[in-house]
């Protein structure tokens, strides 16, 4: 058995294998093909036989704390062929995670999981962290005026990604990103597709007054609800986040719009929760860290709940390194790190999931 990091070559080998997973290789392969920090050295593998029998890829990734961008190894692809499983392979990759990543210079790592026990052992940690349910989101009292667009990255992408280090950036824990970051996460932004085959495509819109974007968010569907998995809006403009709320709700329950509309809507229909006509206009999303948003959704006319999340997982990679950037002791600076991810007013958005 050979345990090691991937070679070139071998690179459709492991979408092949990967590809046995939800049965849609075309899922993986366009994280493979388009993130501009995919390395063959962050791609692990299981070798026996001839064939590769598990893998284990790191996505690498730089995190906002405190105002430093920290580099952050995201653990993902996780995946032992049936046959290999309960035979300690995929142990041994991830003992070999830990090891790249130390090496590789990582200092935080993330993963998303259902079992923790397993990952426990290797040093992760769960954290709780919630999403939010904002309901009655056809009831919000959004003024008029407002004009929900669809996003043209050759036009718009430059101001979203202006609005997006401004409103993410005063929040720990969120990916950071450059311009090829940006490419690429609009490529395979979202969770794994509901049916094989299906692609993960998101609906995009905007919010514009008198021409100005003042707020964006991006919605998928996710396990039968919409999501709301990434927005931004600028400073004071809460009016406009709730428009684009209300405007998601209509389009997952199948209302009719209520704002003006400018551009080609026809991508709302991803968002249509299947049922009796008119379903539910619930969203989840992310908005515990926002409190004042919350009280002014709240205070429009929504209902804003939260909800556990407990498959969210961190690790210290390199405690000595997050003290020379916080001071203090690798044991303190471990504590401070794991106090910012515990923190609600922490965020990750659902978009830069991996």
């Amino acid at each position: 058995m050979e345990i090691r990091a991937a070679r070139p070559s071998e690179r459709d080998e492991v979408l092949d294998l990967l590809g046995l997973w939800f049965g849609d290789r075309s899922f993986f392969a366009r994280y493979n093909q388009n993130d501009p920090r995919f390395r063959d050295q962050l791609c692990l593998i299981a070798r026996d036989g001839g064939a590769i029998v598990s893998t284990v890829q790191i996505f690498d990734r730089a995190i906002n704390l405190e105002g430093q961008s920290v580099p952050m190894g995201g653990i993902g692809s996780v995946f032992t062929r049936e046959d290999y499983r309960h035979k300690g392979v995929a142990s041994a990759l991830m003992r070999l995670a830990v090891e790249t990543m130390a090496r590789e210079g990582f200092e935080v790592s993330l993963l998303f999981a259902e079992r923790l026990t397993f990952y426990n052992q290797f040093g992760w940690r769960a954290v709780a962290r919630e999403f939010s349910l904002v309901a009655n989101t056809q009831a919000l009292r959004v003024p008029a005026h407002y004009q929900i667009d669809v996003f043209d990255p050759s036009r718009d992408l430059a101001t979203v990604a202006r609005l997006h280090r401004a409103y993410s950036g005063r929040f720990n824990v969120t990916a950071l990103r450059d311009n090829a970051d940006w490419t690429a996460n609009l490529i395979y932004a979202g969770n794994q597709p509901e049916q094989p085959g299906a692609g993960s495509k998101e609906y995009f819109v905007l919010c514009r007054d008198g021409g100005q974007i003042r707020a964006y968010a991006r919605a998928m569907p996710f396990a039968g609800v919409a999501m709301v998995m990434e927005y931004g809006y600028e400073e004071g403009a809460n009016d406009a986040m709730a428009a684009l709320f209300k405007h998601l709700g209509e389009a997952a329950s199948g209302r009719p719009h209520s704002l003006p509309l400018s551009g080609d809507h026809r991508g709302a229909a991803i968002l249509r929760i299947e049922g009796a006509a008119p379903a539910p206009d619930a969203l989840v999303s992310h908005t515990a860290h926002d409190p004042r948003l919350e009280e002014h959704l709240a205070g429009a006319g929504a209902i804003v709940n939260h909800h556990d999340d407990r498959n969210y997982m961190w690790r210290v990679i390199a405690p000595e390194k997050l003290a020379r950037r916080f001071g203090g002791t690798a044991e303190e600076a471990s504590r401070r790190a794991f106090a910012m991810f515990e923190d609600p007013r922490s965020l990750y958005w659902t978009s830069d999931r991996f």
